[in-house]
């Protein structure tokens, strides 16, 4: 079974200079349209930015969603009713109270961070996976315990795993080794593009922190940095991402 995921950091605030919300989010449907995606995954979702994702995708894809404070941001997960029947789905907050509403770990500012996750039964084959889609806070200590927590979400089940999100860590980051223990990266596995994710409207200080990682239950066949932009305006300050995966099993 090939799936196609996107994930898209689509920049939560207002931002001067052409790149309000009002005009990036036809830009962000723009990319998105391009592709066939099965599954979806934004980060820095806002109710405002949701509205939007609602008029866009509300036909096609079912929308899970979940702030992770009050109307603050979330980290929104969509899949394909066609293609897919949900069984199960769930969030947490990576925090020593994961169950509840909570900061955590966010070393830097502070957030409370959420991570959201579905079991997908295909229509047509009866395969099984799990999509988990999040956005991570910052620090080492917070990152490699906010690690542990989504490990222990992709073993809840023994289906093929995709997580993906902004992890706010690079491929040097103590986290990035503990997360690459257990899940391999699929860019890495594939087309091992190093350039920024994060990119801040162009302004040269850029990090690579957006990324995929699987499980061994699914095999990487392709990976795509979706960097388009619109007469010199941008989507986001990230770039969303793309991947195919197809199941081993």
């Amino acid at each position: 079974m090939s799936i196609e995921v996107i994930s898209f950091n689509i920049r939560c605030a207002n931002d001067p200079n052409g790149h309000s919300i009002d005009e990036r989010a036809p830009r962000v449907k723009s990319v998105i349209s391009r592709f066939d995606a099965d599954i979806i995954g934004f980060q820095e979702c806002t109710p405002k930015w949701l509205s939007y994702i609602e008029e866009y995708y509300s036909g096609e894809y079912e929308i899970f969603n979940k702030y992770r404070y009050a109307e603050e941001e979330s980290a929104p997960l969509l899949f394909k009713k066609s293609r897919f029947e949900c069984e199960d789905k769930g969030y947490f907050w990576f925090s020593d109270t994961p169950n509840v509403e909570s900061r955590g770990w966010d070393e830097l500012y502070n957030c409370y961070r959420i991570c959201m996750w579905a079991i997908l039964k295909d229509k047509k084959t009866g395969e099984k996976i799990q999509v988990i889609n999040t956005h991570f806070g910052f620090g080492d200590n917070g990152q490699i315990k906010s690690v542990g927590l989504m490990r222990e979400r992709a073993r809840a089940v023994e289906y093929p795993v995709v997580m993906m999100g902004d992890f706010n860590m690079t491929p040097e980051n103590k986290a990035y080794a503990e997360m690459t223990k257990d899940f391999f990266d699929v860019n890495a596995q594939t087309k091992n593009d190093m350039r920024d994710t994060y990119h801040g409207y162009g302004n040269g200080h850029g990090s690579h922190i957006d990324h995929f990682f699987i499980n061994e239950g699914f095999e990487p066949m392709d990976y795509e940095m979706l960097d388009d932009t619109f007469d010199g305006k941008y989507p986001s300050d990230h770039y969303g991402i793309r991947c195919v995966i197809k199941t081993k099993y």
